[in-house]
């Protein structure tokens, strides 16, 4: 299978963003992320290093977006700023919490 351009610039992106918030102390590594978000670490590693190979899924985007700050615009089209303003992430939050009670 072969992956969009686009699609491994978001991958990167993705990536990027988890680099950051290691540098920034807030994760202390991929290893850390793969475990919260249940997912197999030996996969994970393989698309970071094989974006152009392997499938970012939709929702682990969603999920690093919703529990880092880390800006949707900038993850899917590379618009700066990465982390998102405190008005937005007052707006997630209710978000989460609210997706949160329904499950």
């Amino acid at each position: 299978m072969s992956v969009s351009q686009e699609g491994i610039e978001i991958t990167n992106r993705f990536f990027l963003a988890i680099d950051i918030l290691k540098q920034q102390k807030k994760i202390r590594s991929l290893r850390q992320i793969t475990e919260s978000y249940g997912l197999n670490y030996g996969n994970t590693h393989s698309l970071k290093t094989h974006p152009e190979t392997f499938v970012l899924k939709p929702e682990l985007i969603a999920r690093l977006c919703l529990d880092y700050g880390i800006s949707t615009e900038w993850i899917m089209f590379g618009i700066e700023p990465l982390f998102i303003n405190q008005t937005t992430s007052k707006i997630r939050n209710s978000y989460k919490k609210s997706t949160l009670q329904t499950q």
